[in-house]
């Protein structure tokens, strides 16, 4: 059976303290958010377990429940930890208040929510699918599909087709810039830590859109 959520998964003073430089009630809003995990969880489980037709899916069910249980734990501290450097003028007086200060932390805060609510679609898509998986038959290789990579250089970035990983790959020399970052994003490429590399799957659209984005840093546009 999945594990249900408690409320001690999570750490109530935290969420509390997300709250008390914004909010009269920081208690309440600590209570709310706590609550808040809960009925998430609960929501994502029960996805999980009405895609679970068979013993085997459920155990798969089990474990990408679980995974994604520790992984939400994980972000939502992060983003309460970020909170609680908040500040509002309600709350502390509009004397000597640090307004420059407090629009980078507001900013940073809104970029790790907006990441965190993005990351729970994509991670109930990949629980879904790896479910679904299970038991299904195995497709056949196709004997004549391309192996290996084929790559290009424009303007030192690399570009790479890996049909081996059926994935389109761009490698930059070091770590691209924050709006580099951004765009990337945006246009659907992932960050892979093992691969060193931004990648998205092998279409032709994914090819289009790395000759685009790498173009546009080369010619100095962001």
């Amino acid at each position: 059976m999945i594990r249900q959520p408690l409320a001690s998964d999570v750490s109530l003073d935290l969420a509390t303290r997300a709250h008390a430089g914004t909010s009269h009630t920081p208690d309440r809003r600590g209570e709310s958010e706590v609550a808040d995990y809960v009925a998430t969880i609960e929501s994502f489980n029960s996805k999980l377990a009405a895609a679970a037709d068979t013993e085997a899916r459920m155990s798969e069910a089990v474990a990408q429940a679980e995974r994604y249980r520790e992984g939400y734990i994980k972000r939502l501290s992060a983003l309460w930890s970020s909170r609680s450097r908040m500040m509002s003028t309600m709350i502390t007086g509009p004397a000597n208040f640090p307004v420059r200060r407090q629009e980078k932390i507001w900013n940073a805060y809104e970029n790790r929510a907006k990441e965190f609510y993005a990351w729970q679609d994509r991670a109930l898509k990949a629980a879904l699918k790896a479910i679904k998986a299970v038991g299904a038959p195995v497709p056949v290789a196709d004997p004549n599909a391309k192996t290996g990579c084929a790559s290009k250089v424009i303007g030192g970035v690399e570009i790479v087709q890996n049909f081996d990983l059926d994935r389109v790959q761009i490698l930059f020399d070091g770590k691209p810039d924050g709006d580099t970052i951004a765009n990337l994003k945006g246009s659907g490429w992932n960050w892979s830590p093992r691969n060193s590399a931004w990648q998205r799957k092998l279409t032709t659209n994914a090819i289009y859109s790395a000759d685009r984005i790498v173009a546009k840093l080369t010619a100095g546009v962001q």
